[in-house]
């Protein structure tokens, strides 16, 4: 049965006793056993300032031997105390839990194992979806996990901006392309495309109540539609730079007649919107 790290932590029968300090380079110490996480008594023989890393074995030793490159979790305790696990598919550092003691990291390179194992996984399997009314990113049909508020808080983030970012990182890891630019050739859609124009805001509304509730951040890739559900994920292509970007309706308008979308001002940017343009406007699959 796989221990969870938190466990290893706490034992401290795991004592360091064998009078010398345990190689290290550049302050890190990596254990040499992915399950000598780092007892207490190790952490307080080691010089200040040591960031602790230790691997995590997702789907136990067995799993890790038949594919020692694909995907595992490591945990690092920082100079300061600080606790955040990584997960990496193969060399590749593709997300990071601030906060998790590698239980949740864990369980996430385990999923990715376990649908590696099944037959193979593809990088344009891994997508974004919705499960519940929440953010969930998919290998497959199979939801490996699950992006609440409070996880995306405890990551600077939002939601759907982490679900997206973390999901290109890992299909990049594997070799693949970003999901925009997947979603961009088709296939992925609700319904057929819409043509209209585009506006964007910014600076005056800038940490302001949006319609969804949440507060407006002009850096996030979000838009204001009149009808759209919020939460809905779109896919907007300026039609002049062939540019597109994936955002998150969280916000109504734009009240002016004729303009289909109201794009932050981060995501006008990524594609080129500097007043009004013209583009396409999809509906991805939830």
């Amino acid at each position: 049965m796989l221990k969870r790290l938190a466990l290893i932590l706490s034992l401290s029968a795991m004592m360091f006793t064998s009078g010398t300090l345990p190689s290290m380079a550049n302050g890190i110490y990596e254990p040499d056993s992915p399950y000598d996480a780092a007892p207490n008594a190790l952490l307080e023989s080691l010089p200040k300032g040591t960031e602790v890393k230790a691997k995590v074995i997702p789907g136990g030793a067995e799993l890790v031997a038949e594919n020692p490159q694909y995907a595992n979790a490591v945990v690092t305790i920082d100079k300061n105390g600080v606790v955040r696990a990584d997960v990496y598919v193969r060399v590749q550092r593709v997300l990071s839990f601030v906060g998790d003691d590698g239980s949740r990291a864990n369980q996430f390179a385990e999923a990715l194992n376990r649908v590696y194992t099944k037959g193979g996984l593809r990088p344009d399997q891994i997508t974004p979806g919705r499960r519940n009314n929440q953010y969930v990113i998919l290998a497959g049909k199979e939801a490996i996990l699950t992006i609440d508020d409070k996880l995306a808080a405890a990551q600077g983030s939002k939601p759907a901006q982490l679900a997206l970012g973390w999901i290109d990182n890992v299909r990049t890891a594997m070799g693949g392309v970003p999901f925009a630019q997947q979603a961009s050739r088709g296939g992925m859609f609700l319904s057929g495309s819409r043509i209209g124009h585009a506006s964007w805001y910014g600076p005056g509304f800038n940490g302001r109540r949006s319609a969804s509730g949440e507060r407006f951040d002009q850096n996030m890739m979000t838009a204001a539609h009149k009808t759209l559900p919020f939460g809905t994920l779109l896919l907007v292509t300026n039609l002049t730079t062939k540019r597109s970007c994936i955002v998150r309706i969280n916000d109504r308008g734009p009240y002016v007649a004729g303009r289909e979308i109201d794009l932050s001002a981060a995501a006008a940017r990524s594609i080129g919107v500097g007043g009004v343009a013209t583009v396409r406007i999809d509906i991805l699959k939830p």
